[in-house]
């Protein structure tokens, strides 16, 4: 997972998009800029466009796309109320937290809640160092906005009661190829922690308690798996071909049989 700075110097949040903050913003939006289009003093506006070396994009409603050149770039925005229940409008850091959380469930294959007590620095930088070494990402999360975010997903809504307390987010997108026993390698990390408690989470689509997700870290991964299913379905078609083998065999030996029977017979 992408780590995202949350200075809002380069970015705001307006008209449910992430955008450049005006005195950030392109030479396109830029009045005193001769080849603006809006620039009254510019009267050769149309001829002069099609001629310019860094011609602007533009949507299907004409407007100028503004793009954001840094490789921090904010999470994807998600579906939200624009203001709060009294009428007041959230603070950008609450909505680009928002937005990571909402980017951290939807966007990762598994994810685990679990509640910590008290941990200190130097005890969370020694169990996030444990987590990167096997493809996972430990961060603390605020409870209010995470709640948030699972009450308004239609997926994944029954993961609320999951919420109580100081809690923090186990997520990863290692596939099963890259480490398949990565959720026996969490539960293995965990076990050893006496402040930190599992409760649940998702994997891929599917919500699991703290029973399932046990279940899951016992079985066998995906090639295991796939090698015993290949015997399963061979293993009828190996039978009923050795059953078809079985019947000419028999009757070619009995025939074998009465014809040296016969040729003794003959002899006498």
């Amino acid at each position: 997972m992408k780590r995202f700075n949350i200075s809002r110097d380069l970015c705001v949040f307006q008209n449910k998009s992430w955008t450049h903050s005006p005195k950030y913003s392109t030479k396109a939006n830029n009045p005193n800029n001769p080849n603006n289009s809006n620039n009254p003093n510019n009267s050769n506006n149309s001829k002069n466009s099609t001629k310019t070396n860094n011609p602007v994009k533009t949507n299907k409603t004409n407007k100028p796309i503004t793009t954001v050149k840094s490789k921090r770039e904010p999470p994807p925005h998600a579906p939200q109320k624009e203001r709060t229940n009294y009428g007041h409008k959230f603070p950008p850091q609450t909505v680009y937290t928002f937005n990571l959380y909402y980017a951290q469930l939807h966007f990762n294959r598994l994810l685990f809640i679990a509640q910590h007590n008290n941990l200190n620095v130097e005890e969370q930088t020694i169990i996030r160092q444990q987590f990167k070494k096997i493809g996972a990402d430990l961060t603390a999360v605020r409870g209010s906005i995470l709640g948030a975010v699972i009450k308004q997903s239609i997926i994944y809504r029954h993961m609320a009661p999951l919420i109580m307390g100081p809690v923090c987010m186990i997520s990863s997108n290692v596939g099963d190829e890259e480490n398949p026993k990565l959720v026996s390698d969490i539960l293995n990390i965990l076990n050893k922690q006496k402040k930190m408690l599992l409760i649940g989470g998702k994997l891929d689509n599917s919500l699991l308690n703290l029973e399932d997700i046990k279940r899951v870290a016992k079985l066998p991964d995906k090639k295991h798996l796939r090698v015993e299913m290949v015997q399963t379905l061979s293993s009828p078609a190996a039978r009923i071909v050795d059953l078809l083998e079985r019947n000419p065999k028999s009757l070619v030996r009995s025939l074998e049989t009465h014809e040296s029977n016969l040729k003794g017979k003959n002899k006498k």
